[in-house]
């Protein structure tokens, strides 16, 4: 009865030791992700990258534009009939938010949240940052496993979770969690569809948002080192 007893005892604890052992490291999962995407040397010649995306809100057709400038800075706009309808834009400190609504300026941990979201490869850029990465499991996404990693910044402000696919390396999902005046909301970003871009895979499938509310986005065009001036991430004093 002892030998049977303690044979069930080491059947949880060997579980654990081959899935340790099977499971890469957070560092690993993003090295495969950024190798499937382009590689690391081709990565880092990359400044700027200009990204042409159309969508449906409510029935009106929208088209939107996000300029990305390494390491941190970036913009977004919309538009819909030739009309800006809202723009973000951060120079790497500081975000601004300019909507019909009223304009809003964020800093600290709100404004550090949607940089780390919106700078171009951000996970070649972790280490240097101090943010802390594990793999926090496999769960499925789209119906393949995947490779969960989060992620908290070094003082522990902002935390999110991405996905990789566990066969080819992609990222194939964001998870994060927004603060709002109804507290916080769950939102994701699934990326679908990769293609390439002279040398560079880009998911052109963006589906986001939260519970029944979702937008998905066609990437249109991907423009590499293009056109991109440092007064395109300017934000107002």
């Amino acid at each position: 009865m002892k030998k049977v007893t303690l044979t069930v005892l080491l059947i949880p604890a060997l579980c654990l030791s081959v899935f340790a052992q099977s499971t890469p490291s957070a560092d690993e999962v993003m090295d495969k992700y950024l190798a499937a995407i382009g590689g690391k040397e081709f990565l880092a010649t990359i400044n700027t990258l200009t990204v042409d995306m159309s969508t449906d809100m409510q029935g009106n057709s929208m088209i939107m534009t996000r300029k990305q400038m390494a390491p941190n800075k970036f913009s977004q706009v919309a538009y819909a009939n030739g009309m800006e309808l809202f723009k973000m834009v951060s120079d790497g400190n500081k975000v601004a938010m300019v909507s019909p609504r009223g304009n809003q300026t964020m800093e600290g941990a709100q404004a550090q949240s949607a940089i780390l979201q919106n700078m171009l490869f951000p996970e070649m850029r972790f280490a240097q940052m101090g943010i802390k990465s594990t793999v926090a499991g496999i769960e499925k996404v789209d119906g393949k496993e995947a490779y969960k990693v989060a992620h908290t910044t070094a003082d522990g402000a902002v935390s999110w979770s991405d996905f990789y696919d566990v066969n080819s390396g992609l990222k194939v999902q964001t998870v994060s969690v927004m603060r709002t005046p109804q507290g916080e909301r769950e939102q994701a970003i699934l990326y679908a569809d990769y293609k390439d871009f002279k040398g560079l895979k880009y998911p052109t499938s963006l589906t986001q948002g939260s519970g029944q509310f979702q937008r998905q986005s066609s990437v249109d065009k991907v423009k590499i080192n293009d056109k991109v001036k440092d007064s395109d991430f300017a934000v107002a004093q």
